[in-house]
């Protein structure tokens, strides 16, 4: 394995490990937006990593943003014709991606001591892990893979 691979790897898991820690600290608050994801659960997202949000035709293979043209990342209903793209910041500008969505999400402000690991395994490469708040289960997305399937 060369060096840059290494590095590289580790970066990777420096980042998720991050998003982890954004949603998992023990005190404090997150705003977090809430993603409603077409066949499995919501998905729970921290705000600071979407740079924006943008009315967008979901069958599309890219979204236009600052002159760079993002890999979509659905998620959304495919039946519908129209949604929202978020724009998700990466560790470069080469790793950004598109997050479409139905609609725009539901924003809320967290109290991270409400949310708790959920025991469950995921067969889902996409997803990091599942967590629960109240008697809801969300999943924290898996970054660096779904970066990855995209070809970043």
């Amino acid at each position: 394995m060369s060096q840059n691979s290494v590095s590289n790897s580790a970066v990777d898991r420096i980042s998720q490990q991050e998003l982890h820690h954004l949603i998992t600290v023990s005190t404090g608050f997150i705003d977090t937006y809430i993603i409603d994801c077409h066949g499995k659960e919501a998905m729970i997202l921290p705000q600071n990593i979407v740079l924006s949000a943008l009315d967008s035709a979901t069958q599309v293979p890219f979204v236009e943003w600052h002159e760079l043209k993002l890999p979509v990342y659905a998620v959304n209903d495919p039946e519908r014709k129209m949604g929202v793209a978020l724009v998700i910041e990466g560790d470069d500008v080469s790793q950004r991606f598109a997050l479409m969505c139905n609609e725009m999400p539901k924003t809320i402000r967290l109290r991270i001591s409400e949310v708790v690991d959920e025991e469950r395994t995921a067969t889902d490469p996409d997803v990091f892990q599942y967590v629960r708040m109240g008697d809801q289960v969300f999943y924290v997305p898996n970054l660096e893979q779904i970066q990855s399937s995209l070809g970043l």
